[in-house]
């Protein structure tokens, strides 16, 4: 078996550029799981370089490598931490802007809209 080691792949015409390492990935642009109880911390990353920790369940996600534009797409979820039912979702921060290079996201309680920290929070970025 032979192996091919390229630094990036393209399309026919120059397009749709990828690095073996996004491949791998899964093709996110962007992904992290981090402990946001307690001191925050980065758990696991993909192209993610901090985060900051505004106060309770408010966080900004800085990237290493900035997005080409705003128009990404992001998801969002975390653990219920054992809160007997207490869940909570992970959206864009109200009066913030999307920016290249970070975007800053919330977790709130489902049951009442309260900010919330939990141990297991995961963003993910899709864009270009």
């Amino acid at each position: 078996m032979s192996t091919i080691k390229v630094n990036n792949l393209q399309n026919a015409s120059g397009g749709s550029n990828s690095t073996p390492e996004e491949i791998e990935q899964g093709r996110a642009k962007a992904w992290v799981n981090f402990k946001g109880t307690s001191t925050v911390t980065i758990l696991d990353d993909f192209n993610v370089s901090t985060i900051t920790d505004h106060s309770t369940g408010q966080y900004t996600v800085t990237f290493s490598n900035a997005m080409s534009n705003a128009n990404y797409a992001f998801t969002g979820i975390n653990s219920s931490d054992g809160d007997n039912g207490n869940e909570s979702v992970v959206s864009k921060h109200g009066g913030t802007d999307v920016t290249t290079s970070a975007l800053r996201v919330r977790v709130t309680k489902t049951i009442d809209g309260s900010y919330t920290d939990k141990n297991h929070t995961t963003v993910i970025i899709f864009g270009d």
